[in-house]
């Protein structure tokens, strides 16, 4: 029995009884939260002011910044039949197991191409980069996990910013949005690492190409979780000591929670500027921006995070297109809304396992007809491959 459920029982049964506690208190504090937002929803030069101070005393402070949308906006998605093309992209990786036979790793991206406009023809594309020998390393010691997605995320941009530069080379003048899976803001450790720092500038070399580009860029995070404009509401009660600002009075209660009741299907949020440690990497052009998007139907909300860089957040064509694509494309899903290029692009790029084992052979392979014997499994590895044990 994999799991102790005896000692787990009473375990189980104090989680249920606290649930429920929990739930009466998360409700209280969101509806504390919900009229808070209606009371300062046109102080957004005070709160901006606010964000400012707790900045001057806690730099590392996140949170959402007001940008001049009342906080209560709910902007319904306007009708658009301008032509234009998504850029989708999406990532996976196959992170280096010092307990298989043959180390490697491996980056894979996929794009799907989508132009929106008749007779238009979907395109993939996939681009698939080994890691191996010194690209294996760093630091002294074998890659992380952490480190191969961020060479992911920085790739997925990298590959997006080209594929617009060849739009644009080949005359297409029609807005072009780029969206990825997840945050725009990486987030990846360690950050004082030296590799870390070189794959950062590369990141932001790809945002500079794709602004001069003027591409519609966008990240979209399915089901947030982040409570940024309720840490937001958190200052508004907070005093002005530096112990205020650590009070959490509203903890659990999250951003979802505030908007899936304020927008409708296909409203938008006001947009904010995200407020994190990482805001001085990001600057001009480049600063972090968001919105909440409900992307349901009548019967049920879906709210979506959706980061865009500044570029972006300070053209109202290009954040009507953004959103009116956004909440169309998610509807062809039907009752699972979510962007039908981000999906088909995570089709593309997805690593199964067989993609795994095929790959594995065929380095193996390769070591033989050089003559290198490959490793065997570590003993590790083996047992834990072995069939399960039984008792006589």
């Amino acid at each position: 029995m994999p799991v102790n459920y005896l000692t787990l029982t009473q375990e189980i049964k104090k989680l249920g009884e606290q649930s429920l506690q929990r739930s009466v208190r998360l409700s209280e504090n969101l509806n504390i939260c919900r009229e808070l937002l209606r009371q300062n929803a046109s102080q957004t030069r005070l709160l901006e002011q606010k964000v400012e101070e707790a900045v001057a005393r806690d730099s590392g402070i996140r949170c959402a910044k007001p940008c001049g949308e009342n906080l209560d906006t709910h902007r319904t998605a306007q009708s658009s039949d301008e032509l234009c093309t998504i850029l989708a992209a999406d990532g996976s990786q196959i992170t280096p197991n010092a307990h298989e036979p043959v180390l490697f790793g491996l980056v894979n991206v996929g794009i799907f191409r989508m132009p929106l406009n008749a007779g238009g023809i979907p395109e993939e594309f996939i681009e698939s980069e080994l890691l191996y020998d010194d690209r294996l390393y760093a630091n002294g010691g074998l890659i992380s996990e952490d480190f191969i997605a961020l060479q992911r995320d920085v790739r997925e941009r990298e590959k997006l910013a080209e594929l617009v530069d060849h739009e644009r080379q080949l005359g297409e003048a029609a807005p072009i949005i780029t969206l990825t899976d997840g945050p725009l803001e990486l987030y990846h450790e360690p950050r004082m690492d030296k590799q870390f720092g070189v794959m950062f500038a590369r990141y932001l070399d790809a945002l500079d190409r794709l602004s001069l580009l003027g591409a519609v860029t966008a990240g979209y995070v399915d089901r947030p979780r982040a409570d940024l404009v309720v840490r937001l509401l958190e200052l508004v009660e907070a005093g002005s000591t530096a112990e205020a600002l650590d009070e959490r009075p509203f903890t659990g209660v999250t951003d979802l929670n505030l908007f899936e009741d304020l927008l409708a299907p296909g409203e938008r949020s006001a947009v904010f500027e995200l407020q994190s440690s990482s805001t001085k990497s990001y600057s001009g052009k480049k600063a972090l921006h968001f919105f909440y998007l409900n992307v349901g139907r009548q019967q049920k909300s879906a709210i979506a995070r959706v980061e865009i860089p500044a570029w972006v957040a300070e053209d109202a064509p290009s954040l009507d297109l953004l959103q009116h694509v956004l909440v169309d494309q998610a509807h062809t899903l039907g009752s699972r809304p979510y962007p039908y290029p981000l999906l088909r692009a995570h089709e593309i790029a997805v690593v199964k396992l067989d993609d795994r084992d095929q790959l594995t052979q065929r380095i193996e392979q390769e070591l033989l007809q050089q003559g290198f014997d490959p490793f065997e499994k570590s003993n590790k590895q083996s047992g834990k491959e072995s069939e399960p044990r039984t008792r006589n």
